[in-house]
């Protein structure tokens, strides 16, 4: 919620100077794309990315992170990807609750991917999910 009001504060005082500043910062808060999530890594439906990076991570491997925000619940976002993982093959590591905050790990060799999600005050929760593979020759 405090992301939203300052989101909204920042937009009120962009209007002040002009339409062109408010316009340029209406677009800097748009949704982030975030292509290229392997199929057992997806981002969960209906999230909003807050922040998306990929890349080459050691040589011979390719990883990334996605940020993102959900009106479901941390359980109910860790129980999709657990089900997934397992769908896909990979072998649970972590799967844990603190106060609320939930992390789960999976891997398959070089198939990794790790999700956290944390509640929010107002419900929901915001989350990062993280990947990694071999990359592709």
């Amino acid at each position: 919620m405090k992301p939203l009001i300052a989101a909204a504060a920042a937009l009120l005082a962009l209007a002040a100077c002009g339409p062109k500043a408010a316009q340029e910062a209406k677009q800097a808060s748009a949704a982030i794309p975030c292509p290229g999530l392997p199929a057992y890594a997806p981002l969960y439906p209906g999230a909003k990315v807050t922040l998306c990076t990929q890349g080459d991570s050691t040589p011979g491997k390719i990883g990334g992170a996605v940020g993102f925000t959900s009106p479901a619940a941390p359980d109910v976002i860790v129980a999709r990807y657990r089900a997934g993982a397992a769908a896909a093959g990979l072998t649970p590591g972590l799967d844990l609750d603190q106060a609320g905050s939930k992390v789960f790990s999976a891997q398959d060799g070089d198939r990794t991917m790790r999700i956290q999600a944390l509640p929010e005050a107002a419900g929901g929760s915001t989350a990062i999910l993280t990947w990694g593979a071999a990359k592709p020759s």
